[in-house]
């Protein structure tokens, strides 16, 4: 669903961004405090990629939808907006 304003879903993307990078950040201190002090750095690294080109993909339609949900408290739809 889109709300018809330019730029709409920008919003989105930050919201994507700010959930992939925190659960990026948790995940990774707790690997690492976990596995101190034989922390396989070179799987962590590969791992780290990975995690952080597919969390933002596979989170955006839940993240959208979080966006789209807020939009909608701050600035309720009209009658006869579609």
């Amino acid at each position: 669903m889109d709300r018809g304003t330019p730029g709409h879903f920008v919003g989105a993307y930050l919201v994507n961004l700010i959930i992939a990078e925190l659960l990026f950040a948790v995940g990774l201190g707790t690997w690492v405090i976990a596995a101190w002090p034989e922390v396989p750095w070179d799987r962590l690294e590969r791992v780290a990629v990975v995690a952080m080109i597919t969390a933002p993909l596979l989170l955006y339609p839940f993240t959208r939808t979080v966006w789209l949900a807020a939009d909608l408290i701050f600035d309720p739809a009209r009658p006869g907006d579609r």
